[in-house]
Formats: structure tokens, sequence, C-alpha cells
């Protein structure tokens, strides 16, 4: 139950903490069945469309998972330390640092922004001419002031000709890049393999070399198709994990 209000934060993600903090101290255990959402919105004293969209969270985060006709139940607990890449809970692409701000206290540590010209290989993914020019930004980003990826991305310098710094270091790039073009950022493909952290990057995230990451590159698009962000992030796999859900017919 709800034990911790704050206004801050919307109703339904109260609602997803509190059911998610039940399933991580077992008051809902593995496999089993948990109350209806008509059930739940009762208990919450809520409507069925904001009950509805709590679940909807768990079951992206991989806490709960629906059974046609028998009902939602708990599938493994993930840690609750641990973050979903990729979530796919947004009618937009919302960036780092929307996608974890209501879970946790989200920072970045700008390391290098710089004007560069794009190399062959940018220019091909960014869909530009060699040579043009593109803003090159290496950030640390950071979860409860604790370093859990390293983040590089070029963007095209003609379709965002400005980006402050101080916006890299304390705002969200993603919600200043929709409101300077005014449009949604819709589209993003990405890849995602197996590694271990360099030096380089370890020393960055103050952890030591060798351990597990994940990499995910991908290609950001506007909602009109423009590609304006190819990105590397290099994230800590103790910090991070994938859930895929697929659903025969």
């Amino acid at each position: 139950m709800l034990t911790d209000t704050s206004f801050m934060v919307a109703r339904y993600i109260e609602i997803k903490n509190s059911i998610k903090d039940d399933i991580l101290h077992k008051r809902y255990r593995v496999g089993e069945k948990i109350p209806s959402e008509r059930e739940l919105a009762l208990i919450y004293g809520v409507t069925r469309v904001t009950l509805q969209k709590s679940m909807h969270l768990l079951e992206q985060e991989g806490f709960i998972e629906r059974i046609h006709g028998k009902g939602m139940f708990v599938t493994r607990v993930i840690e609750d330390n641990v973050y979903m890449l990729n979530n796919g809970a947004s009618d937009t692409v919302l960036g780092f640092s929307r996608e974890f701000h209501l879970q946790a206290k989200i920072s970045s540590r700008l390391i290098s922004h710089k004007l560069l010209p794009a190399t062959p290989e940018i220019a091909q993914q960014l869909a530009v001419l060699p040579g043009q020019h593109v803003h090159f930004i290496r950030r640390v980003r950071l979860i409860d002031n604790t370093p859990v990826l390293v983040e590089d991305s070029w963007i095209n310098a003609a379709v965002i000709t400005e980006i402050p710094d101080t916006l890299l270091n304390e705002g969200s790039l993603y919600e200043y890049i929709e409101t300077y073009t005014g449009k949604k950022i819709k589209f993003y493909n990405s890849v995602i393999e197996g590694g271990l952290f360099s030096r380089e990057m370890a020393d960055l995230l103050g952890i030591a070399p060798g351990l597990p990451m994940l990499k995910v590159s991908g290609v950001t698009k506007l909602e009109d198709g423009t590609i304006f962000n190819y990105s590397f992030s290099y994230n800590r796999a103790d910090k991070f994990k994938i859930k895929n859900n697929w659903v025969g017919k």
C-alpha cells in the first residue's frame, strides 16, 4: 500500500511503485495471481484508466504478465536497482532523462561537446555529406548520483544548430530538441551488443576495466523522418536489463 505520497509524482507512478514494492518484498510471490484491475482500482481509490497505466508500466518493466482469461501474475522479480533499457512505454522517444526521472534522481556530467566535421561513417548514419558539421557530445549519465553509462552522440547541426552546455549538464536534451524543432521524436532504431568496459570508459564510470557492459548503438528520427542523432551508449550490465515482449496469435 502507499506509504509516501509525493505531489511531484503522478498518481499512476505512485501506484506502480507501491505494487512493485509489494512484489519486491514478496507480498505477492512469483507465479501468484494479483488482484484484478477492478479490485486494485477500488483499493487505491482511482479509476480503472489510471490503474491500467500503472499495470502497463509494471508489465513493461517485467514484474507482471497478463494471461488472457486468467488475470495478472507476478513474473520473475527484477532487482530494485536495475533499470529496463528501451522500455517502449510512451508515444514518443523519451531519452534517458525523461524515461527514468520518475524512478530516481537523474543527472549528467558533460565530458565533451565539440562541433566537428562528420566522418564518412557518421555522415552515412546521419544521411548527410562527409564534412558537414555535427555536434559531438560525450556525457556520463548518473542515477541517484551513481555513474551508470557513458553516452556518445553525433547530432546533425543543420537540424539543431545550438545546444547549450548548461542543458547537457542539467536538462533533457530530447525535450530541448522537441521544443527547438516543434516536432516529436518518434523513431529509434538500435542494436544492442554485449562487451567489456575499456579502461577509458571504466575510468569515466569509476569502475574496474573488463566488467560487462551493454553497448547500444542507434539512430533517432523526428516524427517527419528526419535523422538527427547517431549515438552509442555504454551501459553497466549490473544496472540495466533488456526485456522483449512477444505475444503469439
